[in-house]
């Protein structure tokens, strides 16, 4: 297992200072509430919405490093990262209720792939990708790869994978070195790859990682 990269608190965003310094102007905490008032919004757009959720910006701000123009957001929800960074564009099978600025209706599939293959510069799929079992999760981010030019964003949460196979983990260090093992033999640079249940136990049944996922990583292809 490597980590390469980390997030830590505290850490600038180097493509976006002024995100930065909006959070820490704000005083946001790395804490999460466990209920929200509105029960008709996902938790991330409560979260976000009260900046109490950093570490996720630090990973989306590295994938602006090459001045990408487009960042296509896989099952973007209500799409709020609008709000933060400049050329997003989301889509989602069902978009949440009237809160989203969602640009398209689509699902995330193998004929979605082909059929935009390289149209975005970056992209990123916050726990919405992973929805597959782990014999075909390989194949999973390589259609994601495929809709990209430089960089792609993932976010998983293993007790979905798990959910979906035939075949579960139920150790976390199983889980990770499983996809250690996938991730070191694609032919993709890693950019990043985070595990952050190793840094916080706390991660693993904490709504953080329900959002954010037990692991965070970026693969560059490199041709923008």
């Amino acid at each position: 297992m490597d980590n390469v990269n980390p997030y830590h608190p505290g850490i600038v965003l180097k493509n976006f200072p002024e995100i930065y310094n909006k959070l820490k102007s704000d005083s946001c905490v790395d804490l999460l509430l466990d209920t929200f008032i509105d029960k008709d919004i996902t938790p991330r757009f409560a979260y976000t919405h009260s900046i109490v959720f950093k570490d996720i910006f630090y990973y989306i701000d590295l994938l602006y490093d090459h001045n990408p123009k487009t960042v296509i957001d896989v099952g973007c929800g209500e799409c709020e990262w609008k709000n933060w960074f400049p050329g997003i564009i989301g889509f989602d099978p069902m978009p949440a209720t009237t809160y989203s600025k969602y640009d398209f209706i689509d699902y995330f599939d193998e004929e979605f792939s082909r059929g935009h293959t390289e149209n975005y510069d970056c992209g990123m799929g916050l726990n919405s990708v992973h929805d597959v079992p782990w014999d075909k999760l390989e194949k999973q981010i390589h259609l994601a790869m495929n809709i990209v030019k430089d960089r792609f964003l993932f976010t998983f949460n293993f007790s979905i994978i798990n959910h979906n196979s035939k075949n579960k983990f139920t150790k976390m260090d199983d889980n990770i070195n499983y996809l250690d093992a996938i991730l070191h033999k694609m032919p993709y640079n890693i950019v990043m790859l985070d595990y952050p249940t190793h840094r916080n136990k706390n991660e693993t049944t904490s709504t953080r990682s329900y959002i954010n996922g037990d692991v965070r990583f970026i693969l560059e292809k490199g041709t923008i």
